[in-house]
């Protein structure tokens, strides 16, 4: 596989003093390494102070006409002001002006570091300019040429049906680079290579809509280094390709966890099927699970809507080792196993969409596959109002549904758990005698021999425990039921 070779601008200072056809005499060789740093264009000038047309590292030509001087201070304030800007070096040319260097000049480039290089009477600098011109448009045309290059490779790759990844692991051995794509948060949906030249980084700008901005981010270069030209050309091959698989109406998930999240939403698969699936989607059946759903409106672009939901799917392959996803119309659902990190799930996917507050997004975790089903459709019946939330652990539709299943006795013990959290069964005895006495306040604390005031506590204690108000009919009438159906399976 061809690598190119980056390297710093080809034209140095030094270049100038070894090409015998210009007879230029190094007088100053500067500080240490200043010979070798590069020259991007020659500026001829005879102003005491040229700095406001100069550039970093400008080749500065002149015959010293305005500086006809022998006061030492004038030329050290005028190196001075050239190292500040910094220019690469200062070429003077003897002739009518001066028939030798200045002596203040001479001395003063010696203090400051500034290579000084004497051009004889008999060359004009129009030679010297079209010597440095014509190097540079030959290494930019090098350039411009390998650039290209890589952009009819990558664009037959792409022809050729070959993902993103395939093409980005291209350019990262063609420029022996990490190189990753980001998006308008910085935040890296794929890349390929290793940073293995150091941690300096470089982006260019993909081509993109408004509505989602993505740039090209190379790490592992010299800062130096001029990269537009070279992945210019590239970079619009990426964005086409980003565009194809952002916006392609065909889904991106695979087949297997199509199947699987089918059935799940399905509802009616035995649990015996439902293991095999989960097995050959990757996933450990016995496992407990995470699961996030992401839903959009219908004024939200594709696009758009699938780069964040990429980004969520990259965030969690970080945080857990098996991460499948399912596309639907206006909804993306991912199931996450083998959790490696320490935050919450939901603490997590908070992070992925602070920039985009319009999405609606449900976070749920299950103990068990037979929860699964029943936690996802409850996920799913909630999936609307924006934010991102923790979906219910259970609600009266998810219990009606699920009855009877080894997933509801679950789903309700989850649900009650954290009235146990003390040790003890006060709480959940206060809540069955609340549900079974609709509320009524005497004949509650005649059956439990308690005060009002300790009634007023539990019951605010229970809403805290549980997050739900139980003035809340629905709520109530779940809470009786999970009841029920934990004490029938004690």
């Amino acid at each position: 596989m061809i690598r190119l070779q980056l390297t710093e601008a080809q034209m140095r200072v030094s270049d100038l003093v070894d090409d015998p056809d210009l007879k230029i005499t190094l007088r100053v060789p500067g500080s240490p390494g200043r010979l070798a740093r590069p020259i991007v264009w020659c500026a001829p000038t005879e102003h005491m102070d040229p700095t406001p047309f100069l550039s970093v590292n400008a080749l500065v030509l002149t015959n010293g006409m305005g500086l006809n001087v022998k006061d030492y201070r004038i030329w050290d304030a005028y190196v001075e002001r050239l190292m500040a800007v910094p220019v690469s070096g200062l070429v003077f040319g003897l002739g009518a002006a001066h028939s030798e260097l200045p002596a203040g000049l001479v001395e003063a480039c010696e203090v400051h570091g500034l290579p000084l290089l004497e051009l004889p009477p008999e060359v004009p600098f129009v030679l010297v300019m079209r010597h440095v011109e014509h190097v540079i448009a030959t290494e930019r045309y090098e350039e411009l040429r390998s650039g290209w290059e890589l952009a009819d490779e990558c664009t037959r790759l792409a022809a050729e049906g070959r993902s993103l990844a395939t093409v980005l692991e291209r350019v990262a051995a063609f420029v022996d680079a990490r190189v990753t794509v980001v998006d308008d948060v910085g935040f890296e949906l794929i890349g390929a290579g290793d940073a293995a030249g150091g941690t300096a980084r470089t982006t260019l700008r993909i081509p993109s809509g408004e509505s989602q901005r993505f740039r090209l981010m190379i790490e592992g270069i010299k800062s130096t280094v001029v990269l537009q030209p070279i992945l210019g050309p590239v970079a619009a091959v990426i964005a086409m390709q980003l565009s194809y698989t952002l916006g392609s109406r065909s889904p991106l998930h695979s087949r297997e966890a199509a199947r699987f999240m089918e059935a799940l939403y399905d509802g009616g698969v035995r649990p015996g099927q439902l293991k095999k699936l989960a097995a050959e989607t990757g996933f450990d059946p016995d496992d407990s699970w995470g699961s996030v759903l992401i839903g959009a409106s219908k004024d939200i672009p594709r696009l758009k809507l699938r780069a964040i939901a990429w980004r969520a799917r990259v965030g969690l392959e970080s945080n857990f080792g098996i991460v499948r996803f399912m596309e639907e119309k206006g909804l993306t659902t991912l199931l996450v196993q083998q959790k490696r990190a320490t935050p919450l799930l939901f603490d997590m996917v908070k992070d992925f969409f602070k920039d985009a507050p319009e999405l609606s997004v449900l976070v749920t975790e299950s103990s068990t596959l037979n929860e699964l089903p029943l936690a996802l459709s409850l996920a799913r019946r909630h999936v609307g109002k924006p934010g991102v939330r923790t979906a219910p652990l259970a609600d009266l539709a998810g219990i009606v549904q699920g009855l009877p299943s080894a997933g509801l006795v679950s789903m309700s013990e989850r649900l009650l758990a954290p009235l146990a959290a003390d040790g003890g069964s006060a709480l959940r005895e206060t809540l069955a005698c609340y549900l079974r006495h609709s509320g009524s306040s005497r004949e509650i604390c005649e059956e439990l021999f308690i005060h009002r005031n300790t009634l007023s506590y539990r019951l605010r204690k229970i809403e805290d425990l549980l997050g739900l108000d139980l003035s809340d009919g629905e709520v109530r009438a779940t809470c009786l039921l999970a009841l029920s159906i934990v004490a029938a399976n004690a």
